[in-house]
């Protein structure tokens, strides 16, 4: 006999186990069904830390941001650990002035750097007509412990948790719905959250629901650096006045344990789930030099190198809806770990209403 629930959640990623600490918080009788094991390597959510940013070029997210920061607040004094390192964020390049007109409409605060300047206060080569925007709650999310605050949270709410329990199917019906693990196992709920990054759309595709989206598979590298941990962020958008190996935006920001993590957003080829790929050495390679052009302290040659998926929208936008009992929950584009408690609580929202 299969199992009955209120909500089932599909993919333990962050914006997953997010929405199964709201919902098992909110006493909703829920399961997570991941098909790997939890901090796996083949999605988007492993790794030891990602961007936290406030400075965005679209002010919706700047405000999206500033929300999402209350509640990481209200985790991070809730449980007693850090989880956000505010070191802080740097936006160069041409996408800087706009980022600095975002935070100005929300009311951030945020500094305005002479590059002479920055070069004192940090380890960052910043040329003479360069603009630069740092903004000091930014930094990193501490990405792993993230993660398992959120799913402690979650189990301790009531929350269940299976491992190594692949979906293969969702069905519809009137009253509910019926999900189908790969062991034969049916579990009925009243509404189901489909969190599985790049694998949604294949799931959601029987149900005539059509997620538009393109996974692709990005590579970052990793720089030894003894002060890593302490670095800002840095956002460096192209720019006609500092040309790049590749007219995309890069990045850099500490990843405790590793070093100077660093990549290039969205170089990566399209790519299917299903495949284990490998890092690309021309991104790599472009990354390094990036690297040796901003950071004259870090050696420019990586110590390793990982991949990610994106699961990307036309326009980085997320995809959160509701289409009757199912919830399509895609924190797209490569920029969502850092909404996680404020995208789970909107997600729960939704499955508690397709849920009753």
């Amino acid at each position: 006999m299969g199992r009955e629930v209120d909500v089932v959640v599909v993919g333990g990623g962050i914006t997953g186990v997010a929405t199964l600490r709201a919902l098992a918080r909110s006493g909703v009788r829920t399961i997570l069904l991941e098909q790997f094991e939890l901090g796996h390597t083949r999605g988007s959510s492993h790794g030891t830390s990602r961007i936290f940013r406030l400075s965005y070029t679209d002010p919706e997210y700047t405000r999206m941001a500033l929300e999402a920061l209350g509640c990481w607040n209200e985790i991070e004094e809730e449980q007693g650990v850090p989880l956000i390192v505010r070191s802080g964020s740097i936006d160069l390049g041409d996408g800087a002035a706009e980022t600095e007109r975002s935070l100005a409409a929300s009311s951030i605060a945020y500094e305005i750097v002479e590059p002479e300047t920055a070069g004192r206060r940090w380890p960052l080569t910043v040329g003479p007509a360069e603009r630069l925007v740092f903004q000091p709650e930014g930094g990193y999310l501490l990405a792993d412990r993230a993660l398992q605050t959120f799913l402690s949270g979650a189990r301790a709410a009531g929350g269940e948790v299976r491992e190594r329990d692949r979906v293969i199917a969702v069905h519809v019906r009137q009253d509910g719905v019926v999900v189908t693990t790969a062991a034969g196992e049916e579990v009925s709920a009243g509404a189901v959250v489909v969190a599985a990054g790049a694998w949604a759309r294949g799931l959601l595709a029987p149900l005539e629901i059509d997620l538009p989206v393109i996974p692709t598979r990005e590579t970052v590298a990793y720089f030894a650096h003894p002060a890593a941990d302490e670095l800002p962020a840095v956002i460096e958008y192209p720019s006609a006045t500092r040309p790049l190996a590749t007219d995309q935006v890069y990045y850099a920001l500490p990843a405790p344990g590793l070093g100077l993590k660093a990549g290039i957003h969205h170089a990566g080829p399209p790519a299917d789930p299903e495949q284990i790929g490998a890092q690309d050495e021309r991104v790599v390679e472009a990354t390094a030099a990036w690297i040796a052009q901003r950071f004259p302290e870090v050696d420019p040659t990586p110590v390793g190198a990982d991949t990610c998926m994106y699961t990307n929208t036309a326009d980085e936008s997320f995809v959160v809806e509701a289409h009757g009992r199912v919830v399509v929950a895609s924190a797209c584009s490569g920029h969502g770990f850092k909404f996680a408690p404020l995208l789970g609580a909107r997600i729960a929202e939704l499955a508690r209403s397709a849920a009753a």
